[in-house]
């Protein structure tokens, strides 16, 4: 008979040793898998949630609602939505939580501007907004949309030209504007969404 030590000695195994060994190995691979899982679910939360980039969160945000005009609002690098309405006017506050919700959505892609004009007349800039709602359109750097004849076939906009060239001056809507129909004026001047 072969002692414990001799088995040692010689390198033989059991079916005993063997089994075990075997039980301990799955064990390991069950916890080495395990691990590997983890690990994979934490990089692809980074991946798209990187943690060195500063996320805005609303209160961060440049408001929506602004009491003052600035040139700058048309040299932006961003496009430009420009929304003239009033607290007073009922089609205003129905159109106010898709004006919102796109400002939310689409910010950092487009800049939207909402500023109450019959409380003060002086926040059109010039612009000649005669009704409320009224939208402007502009692309970065302040060029005015020019809607493709897709998108000019589902909304009405008015167009303004300067006397002299005929060159487009400026593209509005009057009138509530959906967040859907929002989307579709901005992927039409190809912002991605």
């Amino acid at each position: 008979m072969i002692t414990q030590t001799e088995k040692e000695k010689c390198g033989e195994f059991t079916i005993l040793d063997f089994c075990g060994n075997l039980l301990m190995m799955k064990r390991e691979i069950k916890i080495i898998l395990v691990v590997l899982v983890l690990v994979l679910i934490v990089f692809v939360y980074f991946l798209k949630n990187p943690f060195w980039e500063k996320t805005e969160t609303p209160q961060d945000m440049i408001p929506l609602e602004y009491t003052a005009w600035d040139d700058g609002f048309l040299s932006l690098d961003l496009p430009l939505l420009l929304d003239f309405g009033s607290e007073q006017c009922p089609p205003c506050n129905a159109m106010k939580p898709d004006l919102e919700a796109f400002w939310k959505e689409s910010y950092g892609k487009v800049r939207v501007l909402y500023a109450d004009i019959w409380a003060n007349p002086t926040l059109t800039g010039g612009l000649p907004a005669s009704v409320v709602p009224t939208q402007f359109f502009f692309e970065k750097g302040g060029k005015p949309y020019e809607p493709s004849e897709d998108v000019s076939s589902q909304i009405r906009f008015l167009q303004y030209a300067y006397k002299d060239s005929g060159e487009l001056a400026l593209t509005c809507h009057q009138g509530i504007l959906s967040k859907e129909e929002m989307y579709m004026i901005f992927s039409d001047m190809g912002v991605e969404l």
